[in-house]
């Protein structure tokens, strides 16, 4: 028989303290992240599964449903996760949120912190499940933890038993080119985000093939990543798209948080939004209301994204064959940045 791992023996081929061991595991106090890599690679080369896993898998289900979301302070991800909870709560469930904070480290120690809280599922939103390129060792850390409690994504992840309630980028991003090849713009420019994270692939494939479809062809001439998907990546995009000659006549963010520092670079210019250039933008949250002028902004019903990731969680607790899902309403609310 197999002898138990223990947490001495972490600590013993670490070199640390039991306690320093204890720390990593449970994500509780401050480590030096050197310490922190020797404590997770003698994790790995031993073998090591926790006393409390193996406790909750033996034990009744929690009422306690893990989330772990990229960055909450975005609002898309704020609005996603008020929803669940809302939902959840109705449904007698809990939410436990763990913010990873686009970490991809702590986004893989999130799980273990979570199967340590006994959590009966978990939803993960937003950072590596949205990569193109899912690395191996996500990939399989996703397919250990979708074996012990079900595990719903906002994203596909292949040779994985997990699911995913999804946003159709291309459907949201058709729209919006409708939209503004309707209002009679030829010159459409895209700013921010990154070409490895699948959201901004699927609106930058739909961009291109409606402009190609109607004709219009330049490329990826006004096209512009922003690396960061918050302001100052919009600002710094916006910046780029400025150089161009002739300038765009309407300009797509790729969310509302990269639209602020968009609609920034273009005042700084001398610019009128809706006059000059049109701006518009994606995830219609309270942003796309409170700038000036008020954003025109593509985006989904929450409620409705919200009640189908926690449908999908409980079905899958109760043995339910569950597909992923990806039919939600696309809604634009038509706002004074587009003329």
């Amino acid at each position: 028989m197999k002898q138990e791992i223990t947490i001495i023996d972490i600590a013993r081929k670490a070199g640390v303290s039991t306690a320093t061991v204890s720390r990593v595991l449970n994500g509780t106090g401050k480590v030096r992240e050197n310490t922190r890599r020797k404590v997770e690679a003698a994790v790995r080369e031993l073998d090591y599964q926790p006393n409390i896993v193996a406790k909750n898998l033996s034990t009744a289900r929690s009422n306690v449903i893990g989330v772990l979301v990229s960055d909450v302070r975005n609002p898309f991800y704020a609005n996603i996760f008020v929803e669940c909870e809302m939902y959840a709560n109705e449904k007698g469930f809990s939410l436990l949120l763990y913010n990873f904070l686009d970490s991809e480290s702590l986004e893989r120690r999130c799980y273990d912190m979570l199967l340590a809280q006994r959590v009966c599922a978990i939803v993960h939103i937003g950072g590596s499940v949205d990569r193109m390129d899912n690395n191996a060792e996500f990939v399989k850390k996703i397919e250990e933890v979708s074996r012990r409690v079900p595990v719903v994504t906002s994203a596909q992840v292949n040779g994985t038993q997990s699911r995913c309630v999804q946003v159709n980028n291309e459907r949201c991003m058709r729209k919006l080119m409708e939209y503004l090849l309707g209002l009679g713009h030829k010159r459409i420019a895209l700013a921010g985000g990154r070409e490895n994270v699948r959201s901004t692939w699927e609106k930058r494939k739909c961009y291109q093939e409606m402009l190609k479809r109607q004709g219009i062809e330049y490329g990826n001439y006004y096209i512009a990543e922003s690396g960061a998907y918050n302001e100052q990546g919009g600002y710094l995009a916006m910046r780029e798209i400025l150089k161009k000659d002739p300038l765009p006549t309407a300009v797509i963010a790729v969310s509302d948080l990269v639209a602020v520092g968009v609609v920034h670079a273009i005042k700084e210019k001398g610019l009128e939004i809706g006059k000059d250039i049109s701006v518009a933008s994606f995830d219609n949250t309270y942003i796309a209301e409170i700038m000036e002028p008020e954003l025109t902004s593509v985006g989904n019903d929450y409620c409705l994204l919200g009640r189908r990731i926690i449908d999908m969680v409980l079905g899958m607790m109760d043995g339910k064959e569950c597909q992923d899902w990806d039919e939600l309403p696309v809604l634009i609310e038509e706002r004074e940045s587009c003329k």
